[in-house]
């Protein structure tokens, strides 16, 4: 199984769990509120069965977010859960507004009963329960919606804490006190539903992930031996999940399999290190300098290191310029170095077919018919045997 198929079934688990509480608070408040006329406690239910709604969204949005990456997504589906937290919030204020609403247009006198007490205090012991819950399911596997929905559930428990402050000063003769609890149960979910909205909004339109957890990340990678200067660091959340893009600085002469191979130590390293990584995408810099240019994008002309010349050009030359030297000089397993804006050519020579022994002379031969190259500098003659 799949890490993202044990995501999606941790979150369906845990959010059904919470979708059965919720329907069973919900109804015994209503119905609690109905027999003793609580404003405050009919609208606690409401907002533990508009849970319901929320349960429901973070079900679809577990089952579509978390589908494995297609051709039309090829990021993943993750952003599913991101825009379902939006529309979660944006219910959440309809459900807030109503309630306020309903506040200030009625004329029930609410009265303390035993039931009525004993739900609150009901919903206020298991909403926390499951709010820790839910929470901890959310941080296990990076799901910002199911830590959004595990806050909802707490923010009920909350609600139904100003609930039981409400009853206490109906109790005591003031009956404005359940209209004020029941505005308060509205700003709270309100409150709650306005940050849901305008934290995935940011991760809808790209907004970097905090800078300390990107920090993080770079002195991750900067403790690899042969791998220097992390920079030019580009990163995206998508429910929770990072998905990263890199500069490293490797040794100036290491070769392309090095660096492949060091680009996968990297991905490997950040990713264990950091659970919320999906993806690294890792850029290689290979010269004596560090390249950070990646975030300039005034410039349009072609930038520096691109004025040399590309290898299939450079092969043409040196196999007019060496043609001499043929049967010896291997000219396609040439090594081309791009250092210090500019061009170190290493050729490979073939001792056994070489004309002569001295393997001295030949190589002077070769760098003489080559310094009329129009590029670079510092060229060499690699010699092997068979």
């Amino acid at each position: 199984m799949s890490k993202m198929q044990q995501e999606k079934q941790i979150a369906q688990r845990v959010t059904l769990v919470g979708a059965f509480w919720d329907a069973v608070l919900g109804i015994a408040k209503i119905i609690a509120g109905w027999l003793s006329q609580s404003q405050a406690l009919v609208a606690d239910g409401i907002h533990s069965l508009s849970d319901l709604v929320t349960d429901l969204f973070v079900l679809i949005a577990a089952n579509n977010a978390r589908q494995a990456p297609d051709k039309n997504h090829p990021y993943g589906h993750l952003r599913f859960e991101t825009l379902t937290t939006v529309i979660l919030g944006v219910v959440l204020i309809v459900v807030a507004t109503g309630i306020v609403f309903e506040a200030f247009n009625t004329e029930l006198s609410p009265t303390v009963t035993w039931y009525g007490l004993a739900a609150v205090v009901l919903t206020i012991v298991v909403k926390e329960a499951i709010f820790h819950y839910t929470h901890r399911a959310g941080k296990k596997i990076g799901s910002k919606l199911l830590i959004a929905n595990a806050w909802h559930s707490r923010s009920d428990a909350l609600s139904s804490v100003a609930v039981l402050a409400g009853l206490a000063g109906v109790y005591f003769g003031y009956d404005w006190a359940d209209k004020a609890a029941s505005v308060i149960v509205g700003i709270l979910i309100g409150k709650i539903a306005v940050e849901m909205i305008w934290d995935n909004v940011k991760e809808l339109v790209d907004t970097a992930p905090d800078p300390k957890t990107i920090e993080q990340i770079r002195d991750t990678a900067a403790s690899l031996k042969n791998v220097m200067a992390p920079h030019d660091i580009r990163a995206r959340s998508m429910a929770g999940k990072i998905f990263l893009d890199m500069h490293i600085h490797v040794p100036a002469h290491a070769t392309v399999s090095e660096g492949h191979y060091l680009s996968d130590l990297v991905v490997y390293t950040i990713k264990k290190a950091h659970p919320q990584v999906q993806d690294v995408m890792v850029h290689v810099d290979t010269d004596d300098h560090i390249q950070s240019d990646t975030l300039n994008h005034e410039s349009t002309g072609r930038p520096p290191a691109l004025q040399l010349p590309a290898r299939d050009q450079v092969l043409a030359d040196l196999g007019f310029m060496l043609r001499s030297h043929r049967e010896y000089i291997d000219i396609d397993r040439t090594q081309l170095h791009y250092l210090n804006k500019t061009l170190n050519i290493h050729l490979i020579g073939n001792a056994t077919k070489a004309p002569s022994q001295d393997l001295t002379k030949l190589t002077n031969s070769v760098l003489f018919d080559l310094q009329n190259i129009p590029y670079g500098k510092d060229h060499k003659v690699l010699w092997q045997f068979d």
